[in-house]
């Protein structure tokens, strides 16, 4: 289990995909004009599961694995990795997001997070169903 950084990058020309990187030093933040800029860091105690999770998160949307790019808005890449179970926390986030986008950000957040809680109920429901035909069965065969 490595401990390390997820982090987002856009690129200027490609406004519609961002690339998920990682690394078990923290990225550098400074704008040095280049076209591509890291617009979030978040640190997680196991890296590699963090970018399992985030790729369950965006199957649809990845369009090249080797080098990490999704076709997805940052606002969606963020949350997919905030609302994310496994310790972690947030590092930086670029300044330069709008406040509707960091609305939009919470939102998408806030969606995720009850999805998880969902699916997270409907397998402990499928779980005990389990379980209890598994007990049926057993008294059932002891008759």
């Amino acid at each position: 289990m490595r401990t390390g950084y997820l982090y987002l990058q856009t690129h200027a020309e490609q406004p519609d995909l961002v690339r998920l990187l990682s690394s078990e030093n923290r990225p550098s933040t400074s704008s040095d004009s280049a076209p591509a800029a890291i617009r979030y860091i978040a640190r997680f105690k196991d890296l590699d599961a963090a970018t399992m999770h985030f790729h369950n998160e965006q199957p649809r949307q990845l369009v090249d694995a080797d080098s990490g790019l999704y076709r997805v808005t940052l606002t969606a890449a963020i949350s997919a990795i905030e609302a994310s179970e496994l310790t972690h926390e947030r590092v930086w986030i670029d300044p330069a997001l709008t406040s509707s986008e960091l609305q939009q950000l919470d939102i998408n957040t806030a969606q995720r997070q009850r999805r998880h809680q969902r699916n997270a109920r409907l397998w402990k429901i499928v779980g005990a169903f389990a379980l209890l035909w598994l007990l049926f069965n057993a008294f059932s065969s002891m008759s």
